[in-house]
């Protein structure tokens, strides 16, 4: 097998590595169980470093052994691309879940909107590097035209909806002269919806045999002696993978609350766009390094890229809104920016479809203008107040 100097069975850590990361771990306990109340904000930077080095290690663990547990199964690249994005949205997902639990509700989804936003711009930005490098157009994966344009296409619709049912509901109060849209509702049927279709997109990708070539006799051997495939390697890198995710989510929802906790304590009413653009943005990173770790691999990447801002939508946000509506007591109420946020995320996801399909190459210039629509999808995200 060509790709068998690519499959670790060792997580390469130095020790200078280890060494730094354990002291950080000391510090930051000793800290937090002593200092949470007086310097909130040190506190929160540690963890902010400590959630950054484990965002950036651990998910690279578990994306890993999801794309050699693929590699056992048959799982062609594309598919291997997507998987690999999955594991990388869960220090976000763990993020929001502890975020609704800790009460900040609205900051969960801000946070997981800033993700895909933030992913948005990285494949603006992969677009224009790859269109530069091969004189100005890149030819989309044929993977990307059969599978990835059909979900943005659900997903612009999804968001579509999300809008026009609370767009209907202030007209209707309007009419009754009763006050206008002062919060969205995300009714529990469009999660449930969305998430369906989005398993479905899941089971036929994984089922496709165009997409997911059969081994040859010889090729299954060859497998079966590699010891990077082995059941046990493969556990090795999803079990610690996993478990630093979660430790990643746990800091970077506690660094977000002390940063909360610092600026009511100075008397600054600070943005809850702006803590969520900091911490969504450090849970984006791992999407940015699997991209440009990837190079010139485009099915790779576009699975990787593509897939999570259409993940983003259909299955993180259907996820987290199901858990609120079982978690928060009463109901949630949410700020109307945020429905705003959705249907930005779905524009710019009907936007790249169209660029996709009209010649089935993607350009500089387009990949410039996916960058800058995105930043005018921050300006707006950061006027929340």
């Amino acid at each position: 097998m060509s790709e068998e100097h690519h499959l670790p069975t060792s997580f390469g850590l130095k020790i200078y590595e280890i060494i730094t990361i354990l002291l950080l771990l000391v510090v930051y306990i000793y800290l937090r169980a002593s200092l949470a109340e007086t310097n909130p904000l040190l506190v929160a930077i540690i963890g902010f470093v400590l959630a950054l080095w484990m965002i950036m290690r651990p998910t690279e663990w578990a994306s890993e052994g999801l794309q050699m547990l693929a590699k056992k199964l048959g799982t062609g690249t594309y598919a291997a691309g997507v998987i690999g994005s999955l594991m990388a949205n869960l220090p976000e997902l763990v993020l929001a879940a502890l975020l609704i639990i800790g009460g900040e509700s609205e900051l969960a989804i801000l946070t997981v909107l800033m993700v895909a936003g933030a992913n948005t711009l990285l494949f603006g930005i992969v677009v224009v590097k790859n269109g530069r490098k091969s004189g100005g157009k890149i030819n989309v994966p044929i993977t990307t035209l059969k599978y990835e344009s059909e979900l943005m296409i659900f997903a612009f619709i999804s968001a579509l909806i999300l809008f026009v049912f609370n767009f209907a509901e202030e007209v209707i109060q309007l009419a009754q002269n009763t006050k206008g849209l002062s919060s969205i509702n995300i009714p529990i049927f469009f999660s449930i919806g969305s998430l369906a279709i989005y398993l479905a997109y899941l089971y036929f990708l994984a089922t496709d045999k165009e997409l997911n070539p059969q081994y040859t006799p010889e090729e299954r051997e060859e497998i079966k002696s590699d010891p990077a495939l082995s059941i046990l390697n493969i556990l090795k890198f999803l079990g610690f993978g996993v478990v630093g995710i979660i430790l990643a989510g746990e800091l970077l929802a506690n660094g977000a609350e002390l940063l909360i906790k610092t600026a009511e304590h100075n008397g600054y009413n600070i943005s809850i766009a702006y803590i969520a653009l900091i911490v969504g943005g450090l849970g984006s990173l791992p999407e940015w390094a699997i991209a440009f770790r990837a190079g010139d691999d485009l099915e790779l990447v576009f699975g990787s890229v593509l897939s999570s801002i259409s993940a983003t939508i259909l299955f993180m946000l259907s996820l987290v809104i199901i858990f609120m509506d079982f978690a928060v007591p009463g109901g949630f109420e949410l700020d109307p920016f945020a429905l705003v946020q959705v249907v930005l995320s779905g524009l710019i996801l009907m936007f790249v479809y169209l660029l996709l399909k009209d010649d089935e190459k993607l350009d500089v210039f387009e990949g410039v203008g996916i960058v800058i629509l995105q930043l005018i999808g921050f300006v707006i995200f950061a006027s929340i107040k």
